[in-house]
């Protein structure tokens, strides 16, 4: 047999060996990716917002925002959202506030804790920031910092800024 053939085939080997005995909590990203695929559901707030401070030059209270009548409906059974709201922590701050449900099983306790999503006035655009109480490996990567989880606040980058 062919010397470069055997070497592959021990490669092969030993890299499924490596794959099936190793510890899988290593390489688990299934709980931070629930807890995305919910924070996701705040993309319509997004967008709302933006719209609502093209039109008026300004970012919501929740007091305003309720007043506007911007209702958006969103399904939470399949997710880990509990309610998102806007204008509660800051002006245009978009809250969302994780809960434990029984269907969709997670490692860590996430009952009651929140990811905000703050809108900055940044001249002609909006620029993101993000700060929460949720655990900080649960947080999307742009907002893990190595400081404290309940003052996470990073700018976000990229498709997270409105021009």
């Amino acid at each position: 047999m062919n010397k470069t053939l055997v070497i592959l085939i021990l490669a092969v080997i030993v890299l499924c060996w490596n794959f099936v005995f190793t510890d899988t909590k290593k390489i688990d990203l299934t709980d931070p990716a629930k807890v995305l695929q919910g924070l996701s559901q705040s993309i319509q707030y997004k967008l709302a917002i933006i719209k609502y401070w093209k039109e008026k030059k300004s970012l919501p209270d929740a007091d305003e925002w309720s007043n506007a009548g911007n209702n958006i409906e969103i399904d939470t059974s399949k997710s880990l959202v509990e309610t998102i709201e806007v204008g509660m922590d800051a002006p245009g701050a978009i809250t969302v506030y994780f809960a434990n449900k029984e269907n969709i099983p997670l490692e860590k306790d996430i009952d009651g804790t929140k990811i905000v999503l703050v809108p900055e006035i940044n001249g002609e655009r909006l620029v993101w920031t993000c700060r929460g109480t949720m655990h900080q490996e649960y947080m999307p990567s742009k907002c893990q910092q190595d400081i404290p989880e309940d003052n996470t606040k990073i700018e976000l980058q990229g498709n997270n800024q409105e021009r």
